[in-house]
């Protein structure tokens, strides 16, 4: 699991007992999330734009204001901290598509980390928004821990659940001999970090969410159980 180690273990525990039952996790986050200590910077004529829980949770308390959400998971920890939230689509993309359909009055704040994707504010602004990015957090990278690296070079076979296109790349660069390595991708952007012929193979989710991980992480191990 490459994931920060809470977001890892709750991600663990929502697997099936029959999954979970055929697997023993390794924990080596690739990615350490650090608060920037960002005081409060919206005004009551602003709306929030939340690409990840991350955000949420760095950033300042919703106060009852309107934030735009990527995801069920960010939208509901935006509602936990206060904000107005509502889901606006899956991905990125989805989101900014949802936005020019349907626009808010708002001037939007992006409250992301240090590294983005997808451009949401320079979209948004080539559309007419008021649109304005301020980063919250950052996600430094971390080496593989001595466990998951002793595991690779073993060359048993793995799955590795990758869940964003900076884990699939910092992953790249630690695993020296993943040819033992099934990978189960969040989505195509994630997947498309990786050198696919690097690895056993190489699944991307039906939908880029937690449900749909799950159900891809059940049908590679199916697989390979078969195999």
């Amino acid at each position: 699991m490459t994931r920060p180690r809470a977001a890892s273990e709750t991600f663990v525990a929502s697997l099936s007992s029959d999954l979970r039952s055929h697997v023993t996790p390794i924990y080596s986050p690739l990615i350490r999330i650090a608060g920037l200590g960002v005081r409060e910077t919206l005004t009551a004529s602003d709306a929030a734009v939340f690409t990840s829980t991350n955000g949420v949770v760095h950033g300042p308390s919703g106060q009852g204001r309107p934030a735009y959400c990527v995801g069920a998971a960010t939208t509901a920890a935006a509602l936990k901290k206060g904000w107005n939230a509502q889901m606006r689509g899956e991905t990125a993309g989805a989101l900014v598509a949802n936005l020019v359909q349907n626009r808010p009055p708002e001037r939007l704040i992006h409250l992301s980390g240090v590294h983005t994707r997808g451009d949401i504010c320079t979209k948004l602004k080539a559309c007419g928004f008021l649109a304005h990015n301020i980063a919250v957090y950052d996600q430094i990278a971390q080496p593989l821990s001595a466990d998951a690296r002793a595991a690779i070079e073993a060359g048993n076979p793995l799955l590795v659940p990758l869940f964003s296109p900076r884990t699939s790349a910092q992953f790249l660069r630690e695993a020296s001999s993943p040819k033992s390595v099934y990978v189960v991708a969040l989505s195509t952007a994630v997947a498309q970090e990786l050198q696919a012929t690097s690895f056993a193979g190489v699944t991307v989710a039906s939908a880029p969410n937690a449900d749909a991980m799950r159900a891809a992480l059940a049908s590679t191990l199916a697989a390979l159980s078969s195999g």
